[in-house]
């Protein structure tokens, strides 16, 4: 799959603006295809909403873009999506090291790793209401095994979940929202092509 999905974005001699404008009209609504997977019963994780991590003895909070539950043991993780699709001619589309994590300095994604160590006392809440987080877990645009089970390691996080593998899912499932999605913003992009050659 992540082979396929790679494909949707990279193609062999393709111009260089295709990639481009496909990563980031993808970009727009990638994080309510990830909602949606949440929603199945069939998916792992069930989505508590957004939460936000706040240093203890800091007024500012920062704000990830998931907590996921884990449907059996009931843990909450913390969730972070980098889905960078073509950024500087794909090197951080699929996931091979840890070292790739490292261009991530701004202090929220700092506040994340530090829910996957425990390493910074902070508080969390999702709609207002104080939880309890397990770990952290990162969501990739596509992985390798091998890529994976290096950033778990290195950086202590519970999990590490990809795009490519989320969208497999809702397509092998039928997931009808999801095809809704799909269906709904082919329709706004037709829209919008063919408004403008009528303008």
């Amino acid at each position: 799959m992540a082979d396929s999905f790679e494909s949707i974005f990279r193609r062999e001699g393709a111009e260089a603006a295709r990639a481009k404008f496909l990563s980031r009209l993808f970009g727009v609504f990638a994080e309510e295809v990830v909602r949606l997977w949440a929603t199945d019963d069939r998916s792992p994780y069930r989505s508590l909403g957004r939460p936000t991590l706040t240093p203890v003895g800091s007024s500012k909070g920062y704000t990830l873009d998931f907590t996921l539950q884990d449907r059996l043991t009931q843990k909450i993780y913390v969730a972070e999506m980098k889905c960078e699709i073509e950024y500087q001619n794909f090197r951080y589309f699929v996931l091979e090291g840890a070292w790739q994590l490292n261009h991530h300095s701004k202090p929220a994604f700092k506040a994340f790793l530090d829910a996957a160590t425990g390493t910074s006392e902070q508080r969390v809440a999702v709609n207002g209401k104080q939880v309890k987080a397990d770990g952290a877990i990162l969501i990739w645009g596509a992985i390798t095994e091998a890529g994976r089970s290096a950033v778990l390691t290195e950086l202590g996080l519970h999990d590490v979940l990809s795009v490519a593998n989320i969208c497999r899912d809702l397509a092998t499932w039928q997931h009808d929202e999801y095809a809704a999605l799909i269906a709904k913003r082919r329709t706004w992009t037709t829209d919008l092509f063919d408004g403008l050659l009528a303008v």
